[in-house]
């Protein structure tokens, strides 16, 4: 197939109407409160190396606009070679490392590429050859996608860009393509290792994947009030920068980890018609729900609990996180409590990557796909260990498993991680108990108060 006609299929950015819109997403999200929780200072992201794929424009324009102040102090490396600013790649900059635009203002190491180059150059898509030596990065962002391509095409991109997220322990936002009836796309959104995003009011693709293994809802977070996905896209980017910051030293700057617990940090209250299913992870057109980095923030904090072979002698924290190694056979447990009173809830998300291996040994790149099939289950310990199933999430097209339980009642409770396939994972949970009001009369700003705690769930 021409190569130049792939180059212009595949390089549709995610364009909105506008590129002026504004930035209330940082209270939404959480970000103003956990900033001013810490007393204004917070990780933003000093000290990583990111990369920003771009689809060029009319002239072949790929890189941010590197002149504005939004920019300055940053250090930009031109990876496709030497072209100008792009407006859409300045405006998706602004919302992933700009100063005082995004969260994470530190990041001062940006790899810029134009997308086709990204895809046919550097993975070596469509050639058949080994995929290059692409430098590696903390966090990626691509925000525009790809259609018009074979699904033996498709699917050979996609299969680069997950071993490349694997192999490099890369977190990688990918954009889903704008309006609710539009299909979607071959390139990025399937991927299994990356994090598909969308906007908090369900205007992007909602159908299943047509490529790339099982059909499955692609989409898995989504970010209010940013605009198009394409800015959407780079909020979520920025979040797991911080996250990553946050985490430097320790196994929570494991990809599995960062996305877990970007998963069950995010909210659902925004949506009344959110659900799951044991055997789908997430709700169809909002993933695991909004992005809320004060969740996710403080699910870090909670530290680290390693999962037992056997009933666990003490408890895990009400917020955690683990990062471990599940060997097919042996499963693993995680014990807490709800005090007296209970009526708490709980997000709890388990994740895995699809484990790409390249057959070929460097030859030509020859890929070989296995996917893990993991379940994650919540039984009431209450009296005895294992005593009651309260929950299972057990499907086979997802690299996910997710729990969302509400108005669980004071006593002892056990996830239990169980599987027959071995793979590494990361595995974050959000407990968090809701005071009942003590009084049926509370109204006006109390009863606001209550409700801008329960969006933090």
């Amino acid at each position: 197939m021409n190569y130049r006609l792939i180059v212009l299929v595949l390089a549709t950015s995610l364009l909105p109407t506008t590129l002026t819109f504004g930035q209330s997403w940082k209270a939404e999200i959480g970000f103003n409160d956990l900033l001013s929780e810490k007393g204004g200072s917070l990780e933003d992201g000093a000290g990583l190396n990111v990369m920003q794929a771009e689809a060029p424009d009319g002239s072949g324009n790929y890189m941010p606009d590197i002149a504005i102040s939004e920019f300055a102090g940053k250090t930009f490396t031109e990876g496709s070679g030497a072209f100008g600013a792009n407006s859409h790649g300045t405006a998706v900059a602004r919302n992933f490392y700009g100063n005082s635009s995004s969260m994470t203002g530190g990041i001062s190491n940006i790899t810029g590429y134009d997308a086709n180059d990204y895809i046919f150059n550097w993975l070596n898509a469509l050639s058949g050859n080994d995929l290059n030596s692409t430098p590696a990065f903390d966090v990626g962002n691509h925000s525009y996608v790809g259609n018009g391509l074979t699904t033996a095409q498709a699917e050979d991109i996609l299969e680069r860009f997950d071993f490349v997220i694997n192999r490099d322990n890369t977190v990688m936002v990918v954009g889903a393509n704008n309006g609710s009836t539009s299909a979607t796309p071959q390139v990025l959104t399937p991927s299994y290792n990356a994090i598909a995003v969308g906007r908090s009011d369900g205007l992007h693709s909602q159908s299943l994947t047509s490529v790339y293994g099982a059909p499955r809802f692609a989409t898995s977070i989504v970010v209010p009030s940013a605009g198009a996905t394409s800015f959407s896209t780079p909020v979520v980017g920025s979040a797991a920068a911080l996250l990553k910051h946050a985490g430097s030293g320790t196994d929570f700057v494991q990809n599995e980890v960062i996305r877990a617990t970007l998963f069950a940090g995010a909210t659902k209250d925004e949506f009344a018609s959110w659900d799951r299913t044991s055997t789908r992870p997430m709700d169809e057109v909002f993933g695991f729900g909004e992005l809320n980095i004060f969740n996710s923030y403080h699910i870090f904090e909670g530290g680290q609990f390693e999962g037992s072979t056997t009933d666990p002698t003490s408890n895990i924290n009400n917020l955690g996180w683990d990062y471990g190694n599940f060997d097919g056979s042996k499963d693993l447990f995680y014990d807490f409590s709800i005090g007296s009173g209970g009526n708490a809830s709980l997000s709890a998300v388990l994740s895995w990557n699809m484990d790409i291996v390249d057959v070929n040994s460097g030859i030509a790149f020859d890929a070989e796909r296995n996917l893990a099939d993991l379940n994650l289950e919540l039984f009431d310990s209450s009296g005895t260990f294992l005593g009651t199933l309260l929950d299972a999430s057990n499907g086979s097209a997802y690299n996910n498993e997710h729990i969302f339980f509400e108005g669980l009642d004071a006593g002892d409770y056990t996830f239990r991680i169980s599987g027959n396939s071995a793979t590494d994972f990361g595995f974050s949970w959000n407990i968090q108990s809701v005071p009942e009001p003590s009084s049926a009369a509370l109204l006006g700003l109390g009863a606001l108060a209550i409700m801008s705690r329960r969006r933090r769930r």
